[in-house]
C-alpha cells in the first residue's frame, strides 16, 4: 500500500509505503499524529461504506432531504415566509422527486445553489448557516455515485471527530489524500476544499476491513469510563431525541479501541490463538474479563492473584493492548494497527522489547505503522527487522517542519537513519557538556 498525503493539517507532503512495518520519526508536532488519523480515518471510512452500500440511492437521498428540513422546520417558518414555502415545499416528496428523477445536472445543481444563497441571506449563525451548507453537500454527494456518496458521508463523520473539522493545512484551500493498494489498480483518493470533501474517487474493491488506532495503553484502566462515553456524533444524535446525561465526548479512535478491547470478554477460552510472542512471560501474567462482574482484570501468575489494571505499571498494559487485540481476532492481515508513540510509558529496555513485539506482528503479516521520538525505539525496530529478515519491508520516515511555511514534510530515510538518530539525540547532545554549562556559568 502507499499513501499520498498533501496539504493535510500539519504535513505538506507525504509518500508513504505500507508494506509491513513502518515508523514514521519526528518531534512533537511535526505531524506524525496526522499521518496514522488520515490513514485510519481513511480505512474505517471505506470500511463502514461497504454496510452502508445496500442501501437503494433513492433511500439515501430521502434520508438527506428529510435532515435539511428538519434543519429548516426548526430555524424558520413557512407561514411567515413564502419564500421558504417555495423552496421546502410540502409533502418532502415534492423537493425529493424532482431530484431522485433528474436528467440534467446543472438544472440540480441551480436548484441547490438557490437554496445555499436564501441560507446565506438570512440572520443567522455562521454556525448554522455552515450545518445548512452541509446538509446541501450531503445531497449533492448522495445524488452521485452509490458507494462514492456513503464514503464521503462517512469521511465526514471522521474528519469532524478526529480533526475537528479543520483538515485542510494552514494557508491552503485544497487538499488531497490518497490510499492505493499494491499489485492492483484499487485505489481510494479524497479531495477536500476549504475543510469539506468535496470528490471521492475510489477503483476496485480491494481494502482493508480495519483499522485500530491505539494513543495510550492506559485505556485500559479507565475502560468503564470509555464504554460510556460517546463520540460527537452519538451525542448530536441522541440529544436530539431525548435528554441526556452528560456521559463524556471522545474521538472515534478512543470509542473504537475501547469496544475492541471489550470483545475480549466474548473469546471462549478454547479459540484464544497460541501466545506466538512470548507476551505472558513479558508480562507475568495476561488480562481477562473477570466471569462475575464482568470486569477485566489482571491475572498475575507471578503473584497468583488477579488485579485491578489501575494497579498495574503502564507498560504492562502496551503488551496487554497487543494481547486482547490478537485474542480477539481484532488485528490480521486485513486488519492494520496504527500505534502513536509507542515508547510512551516504556522503559528504554522494555522499549527495545516492544519493538521486537511490533516487528513480530509485521512478520506474522499485520500491518503495522507507528510514530516515535524515541532512538531507542527506532534502533529496537532496525535490530529486530533483521533478526527476523523483516528490514526489506520495514520503512522508515522522518517529519520535518519547513521554517517557511511551518508545515512539515515527510521523507523517506530508510536508507540513511542517520538523518533520524541525528534528529532524536540533538537535544541529548546540546546538554551533554555539563563542565561546559558551569564555565559558562563562572564566566557570567
Amino acid at each position: 500500500m502507499k499513501l499520498k498525503i498533501r496539504n493535510i493539517n500539519k504535513i505538506k507532503s507525504a509518500d508513504i509505503k505500507l508494506d509491513g512495518l513502518t515508523v514514521i520519526a519526528g518531534a512533537n508536532s511535526s505531524g506524525k499524529s496526522t499521518v496514522g488519523k488520515l490513514l485510519f480515518s481513511m480505512i474505517k471510512s471505506q470500511s463502514n461504506a461497504e454496510f452502508l452500500n445496500h442501501q437503494s440511492k433513492e433511500a439515501k437521498i430521502r434520508k438527506r432531504v428529510d435532515e435539511l428540513y428538519k434543519r429548516a422546520n426548526r430555524c424558520f417558518s413557512r407561514f411567515n415566509d413564502t419564500e421558504f414555502a417555495e423552496l421546502f415545499p410540502l409533502p418532502t416528496s415534492l423537493f425529493t422527486d424532482p431530484l431522485v428523477e433528474a436528467t440534467d445536472e446543472n438544472e440540480v445543481e441551480q436548484r441547490l445553489s438557490s437554496i445555499v444563497s436564501w441560507i446565506n441571506s438570512k440572520d443567522i449563525s455562521p454556525r448554522i448557516k455552515s450545518l445548512f451548507r452541509q446538509d446541501i453537500d450531503n445531497i449533492s454527494i448522495a445524488l452521485g455515485d452509490s458507494k462514492a456518496a456513503d464514503i464521503a458521508s462517512e469521511v465526514r463523520v471522521f474528519i469532524e471527530s478526529e480533526f475537528m473539522n479543520r483538515i485542510c493545512s494552514y494557508g491552503t484551500k485544497e487538499s488531497e489524500a490518497i490510499l492505493g493498494y499494491e499489485n492492483s489498480s484499487n485505489s481510494l483518493s479524497l479531495k477536500f476544499i476549504d475543510d469539506s470533501i468535496k470528490h471521492v474517487a475510489y477503483d476496485g474493491d480491494e481494502y482493508l476491513t480495519d483499522a485500530t488506532y491505539v494513543e495510550s495503553p492506559l485505556y485500559l484502566h479507565i475502560l468503564d469510563t470509555l464504554l460510556q462515553a460517546v463520540t460527537y456524533q452519538e451525542y448530536q444524535k441522541y440529544q436530539k431525541k431525548h435528554t441526556m446525561s452528560f456521559r463524556g465526548m471522545v474521538p472515534i479512535h478512543i470509542k473504537d479501541l475501547a469496544n475492541k478491547l471489550y470483545t475480549l470478554q466474548f473469546v471462549s477460552p478454547e479459540k484464544k490463538v497460541a501466545s506466538e510472542y512470548g507476551l505472558t512471560d513479558i508480562m507475568g501474567g495476561h488480562f481477562a474479563f473477570d466471569d462475575d462482574s464482568k470486569a477485566l482484570k489482571f491475572v498475575s501468575d507471578n503473584m497468583g492473584i488477579d488485579l485491578s489494571p489501575i494497579n498495574i505499571a503502564s507498560g504492562i498494559k502496551s503488551f496487554g493492548v497487543v494481547q486482547m487485540l490478537l485474542e480477539s481476532q481484532l488485528i490480521g492481515n486485513d486488519k492494520i494497527l496504527i500505534w502513536d508513540e509507542p515508547e510512551n510509558h516504556l522503559h528504554p529496555q522494555w522499549q527495545v522489547i516492544f519493538a521486537e513485539t511490533l516487528v513480530k506482528l509485521a512478520k506474522h503479516g499485520i500491518p503495522v505503522v507507528i510514530s516515535t521520538h524515541s532512538p531507542y525505539f527506532v534502533q529496537g525496530i532496525r535490530y529486530f527487522s533483521a533478526v527476523h529478515s523483516l528490514e526489506s519491508y520495514t520503512n522508515y520516515y522522518l517529519a520535518e517542519e519547513e521554517p517557511e511555511s511551518k508545515l512539515s514534510v515527510v521523507k523517506d530515510v530508510t536508507k540513511d537513519l542517520n538523518q533520524v538518530f541525528s534528529k532524536l539525540a540533538t537535544p541529548l547532545n546540546d546538554i551533554m557538556n555539563v563542565d561546559q554549562a558551569r564555565r559558562n556559568r563562572e564566566e557570567k
